[in-house]
């Protein structure tokens, strides 16, 4: 088996291409693949949250509803310099608690982190406060993503943070799968105080259809109104409470508001240091419209992983993902 592992997702007419399967003993190839493919990915750390790299399929279980699943298909990124194909909303908080000088410092760390990303990766950038509006939508010229925070405005209002999540994962729902022979890891950034005071969004169901999307949340929590509470902790959020983040393969993040670019560099490396595995679901349960549980093992002692999905709702007989 070839020690480079990755392999590049292309969809054509309804189908996948998969080039360079990991699993294939075998030179490079086209295989045609039904969309029926469930990827899950996932990052792997030990005790002390240092990535582990280098693990192998074999390294890796998956389940499907409680019964072992053949991995078709593995990817872990070996280049040292550049993070993955990337599919980003940043959605940044304009409500009245955040501190102006902040959102200068947000641009300016979204911008380092284009810089690190792989060149056909795409971003959107929303703002919200008791609104949600579109600054940019998804583009690749780095210009066009810093000139959207030109348009955030005045900052004021209330926080409608989880309904901003589900409109972000409804963007990436749409945006493009593939770009450049690469499948694109959707992925929103949401910077914010980690409070909601106008929001009604059932966030169960929220998880449930960032799952299905393939969405990982990042979070970045200001500090502008979190009260300490010692030893370098800081008070929960609505947002902590929710889950949302870990149970959709995320991480939360502290900021320091004279620096927003140590912690998008930290999730760019954290993307970067991540594994993509696919399986085919069991005949019986693919197209049958149903929720399916999916759970993620590791064969190493210590190891630590965290998924983008715990489940996903297979299409019906006449209807694809």
């Amino acid at each position: 088996m070839s020690t480079n592992c990755a392999i590049a997702l292309l969809l054509v007419a309804g189908e996948i291409a998969l080039i360079a399967p990991a699993l294939a003993r075998q030179s490079d190839q086209v295989i045609k693949l039904q969309t029926d493919l469930v990827t899950v990915d996932a990052t792997v750390t030990d005790k002390n949250g240092n990535f582990i790299r280098k693990l192998k399929p074999e390294d890796f279980v998956v389940y499907e509803d409680g019964q072992p699943q053949k991995l078709e298909f593995f990817e872990a990124n070996e280049e040292a310099a550049l993070t993955r194909s990337l599919a980003v909303v940043f959605a940044l908080d304009m409500s009245g608690s955040i501190k102006p000088e902040e959102i200068d410092k947000q641009r300016e760390a979204t911008e380092n982190f284009v810089k690190l990303v792989r060149p056909e990766s795409i971003f959107s950038v929303i703002a919200f406060n008791n609104e949600i509006r579109v600054l940019q939508d998804f583009t690749s010229d780095p210009k066009k993503v810093s000139q959207g925070f030109s348009r955030i405005g005045k900052v004021e209002g209330s926080t409608r943070l989880f309904a901003t999540i589900d409109r972000a994962v409804s963007m990436l729902k749409r945006a493009p799968h593939f770009r450049g022979g690469r499948r694109l890891r959707r992925v929103v950034i949401v910077v914010t105080d980690g409070f909601d005071n106008v929001d009604s969004t059932d966030q169960q169901d929220l998880i449930r259809r960032a799952n299905d999307a393939e969405v990982t949340v990042y979070s970045i929590t200001l500090p502008s109104y979190i009260a300490g509470l010692g030893n370098g902790q800081r008070s929960m959020t609505l947002l902590d409470v929710s889950r949302i983040v870990p149970m959709t393969g995320g991480a939360d993040f502290s900021a320091d508001a004279k620096d927003f670019t140590p912690v998008f560099k930290a999730i760019a490396e954290e993307i970067r240091s991540g594994y993509t595995l696919a399986y085919y679901p069991p005949d019986k349960n693919r197209r049958d419209g149903h929720v399916h549980q999916i759970r993620v093992e590791v064969r190493k002692s210590g190891a630590i992983i965290r998924t983008n999905r715990n489940s996903y709702q297979a299409s019906t007989a006449d209807k694809r993902k």
